[in-house]
């Protein structure tokens, strides 16, 4: 799904002004709307379907090197051409936290991305809470600045870094391979999991309170099995949304693969 119109003359303020306004289920009339009151102007666009969202699509790509535009490419260059029995998950809250990307196999990965507009001001926390319950962590960040990431990432913190491609995509170097995490906490995985899940984990009675079933794991399972259950809470929770998301996949914008795998609708009925 290529650009129809030239996004040449922009920059990343009239980016982040589209960005601010963008919602995956808007009509084709109110984008051309907000392209309009964002850009200042209407860019040349035809009548086809999704001639606006497609121009939008790849003038935030190429400008906008958000999050959004980032996780969208490591889809789409890393994490999808690795093993095709695993799992992942946009937006995984985590403690505190929230993970931008995970992924579950025989192994668990969390992923977190700074990109270049934005700070390490809560890496530490984040990095920290991952840490409790994944197996393996990394960081994604730009060439220009894995090398600046502050001492308290741990040494074993796996890196990825990127760099915008001449077609508006990025792409992305193994700086440094995860180690694997010894020091997880059981307890906040077991905390993490919806007691329903807990439940079909650990063969419990429902009828008792979540509160008394952690209690009860964390005295009857040892740590391997506990990171066992959690793992398998994550795929039989989210395996169903990422294959929805993996067979529509072709047929959506890189800047709304977040919104269908979170919606399960068809993009005929978005788009």
């Amino acid at each position: 799904m290529g650009n129809v119109a030239s996004c040449e003359g922009f920059g990343l303020s009239e980016a982040q002004a589209l960005f601010d306004g963008y919602t995956t289920p808007q009509s084709e009339g109110m984008l051309r709307s907000l392209v309009e009151s964002s850009l200042g102007s209407q860019p040349i666009v035809d009548d086809s379907p999704c001639s606006v969202r497609s121009f939008i699509n790849e003038l935030l790509i190429r400008c906008y090197p958000n999050e959004s535009a980032i996780k969208a490419s490591f889809v789409d260059d890393i994490i999808l051409k690795q093993t095709a029995r695993a799992v992942s998950i946009f937006e995984l809250p985590v403690g505190d936290s929230r993970a931008d990307f995970c992924k579950v196999n025989g192994h668990s990965a969390a992923y977190e991305i700074k990109t270049d507009l934005d700070t390490f001001y809560r890496l530490e926390k984040q990095l920290s809470d991952y840490y409790d319950v994944f197996d393996y962590v990394y960081v994604i960040i730009s060439d220009a600045r894995w090398q600046s990431l502050p001492d308290y990432v741990p040494d074993g913190c796996g890196i990825y870094s990127y760099h915008q491609k001449r077609n508006g995509r990025y792409a992305f170097t193994l700086r440094q391979r995860s180690m694997l995490n010894h020091e997880l906490d059981s307890e906040k995985q077991l905390s993490i999991m919806p007691k329903r899940d807990l439940v079909i984990e650990s063969s419990l009675d429902s009828r008792r309170p979540k509160e008394s079933l952690v209690a009860e794991c964390m005295d009857r399972y040892s740590g391997r099995t506990i990171n066992t259950m959690f793992k398998s809470y994550l795929k039989r929770h989210y395996g169903n949304r990422w294959e929805y998301f993996k067979s529509v996949r072709p047929q959506i914008f890189e800047i709304d693969y977040e919104w269908f795998y979170h919606n399960n609708l068809s993009p005929a009925i978005i788009y």
